[in-house]
């Protein structure tokens, strides 16, 4: 997206400062320096066929997944690590404007490749009250940079009206017993093939569990996209 004449006008007034290096920014709009950009760790999966589910390193930690292909930007590293904790934890929405501008910019080039597409997107529930105490969940937004890059519907598939525990530190067993009963799938015809989207996949708990719902209706293909993926070793 080109900068108007007077975002140009501010930049050179005021520039951005990088989220990472903290250094100035070198284009309108940005939210890193050029050099920050061209070094932020990157996950090629076009030679595994866009499925991060053909890499040992996540096979051995994601075993027998009930989604059929996983797609993500890194692997849970800096400064990824960090953007997304402080999105979602410290609401700072400059990170959470970087992480969707890398995620679209992502969809794009994966469909230039000639990667597979939904037939609709949709995204990782959270609850009322989760809700109102972030005002935002960064999976649908996340969905929505898919939708927009791909020109297809972004829809709500899931309600969660109990509030699920925070999952973070519990094995994959414990966030099961979290999920159950707690996310439903809302009554709406379904498609084919559906893309979930959430922020970080790390035992895949949540998205197998959403994955099953949408199986016993009907869905034959659920793929995934996430931010980072956390490594089986």
């Amino acid at each position: 997206m080109q900068a108007t004449l007077l975002q140009q006008l501010v930049h050179k007034l005021a520039p951005n400062c990088c989220l990472w290096c903290q250094m100035q920014v070198q284009q309108p709009q940005a939210q890193l320096c050029d050099f920050c950009h061209a070094h932020l760790p990157s996950l090629d999966l076009s030679w595994v066929e866009h499925n991060a589910l053909l890499l040992p390193q996540v096979a051995q930690g994601l075993t027998h997944p009930r989604f059929d292909s996983l797609y993500s930007l890194s692997w849970y590293r800096q400064p990824y690590r960090h953007w997304i904790s402080q999105w979602k934890f410290q609401h700072q929405h400059a990170a959470g404007e970087l992480l969707c501008q890398l995620l679209y910019q992502r969809a794009v080039l994966y469909q230039q490749q000639g990667g597979p597409l939904p037939d609709c997107i949709s995204y990782t529930p959270v609850s009322n009250k989760r809700l109102q105490e972030r005002g935002f969940n960064q999976a649908k937004l996340l969905a929505l940079q898919l939708a927009e890059a791909w020109q297809l519907p972004c829809v709500s598939l899931f309600q969660s009206p109990d509030l699920v525990p925070h999952q973070i530190g519990l094995n994959r067993k414990e966030r099961l017993a979290n999920l159950k009963g707690k996310i439903q799938l809302k009554q709406r015809p379904l498609p084919a093939h559906v893309t979930l989207v959430d922020d970080v996949i790390t035992t895949g708990a949540t998205l197998d569990y959403l994955s099953s719902l949408l199986k016993a209706k009907g869905v034959q293909t659920v793929s995934v996209w996430t931010l980072a993926i956390t490594r089986a070793f």
